[in-house]
């Protein structure tokens, strides 16, 4: 008995993607910041917790969380892990 193999000679075309300029990332990402640093704020003022608190449960420094607020710094994956543990949400809820 021989055995044969099936081979697809047809290759599926890959989509076309450009490269975003430099200018359309900047903005996204500032945009990104923004959407997060309102959603932060806005989940710790519904747990009625003081930004040192909020640092403090989640074992992160008090001027992460006003960086993050004020939208001067992208945090790490841990780091949104940390605070969407500590405001009982998941990470996936602070970026959306």
């Amino acid at each position: 008995m021989t055995k044969t193999a099936s081979k697809s000679t047809a290759k599926p075309s890959p989509k076309s993607v450009s490269k975003p300029s430099e200018t359309v990332l900047k903005r996204d990402v500032q945009n990104m910041r923004t959407e997060l640093a309102d959603r932060l704020l806005s989940l710790r003022a519904k747990h009625d917790l003081s930004q040192a608190r909020l640092a403090e449960l989640a074992g992160v420094d008090r001027k992460t969380i006003n960086r993050i607020e004020n939208g001067h710094f992208s945090p790490a994956l841990d780091t949104l892990v940390r605070l969407s543990s500590a405001l009982a949400v998941t990470p996936s809820s602070l970026l959306k």
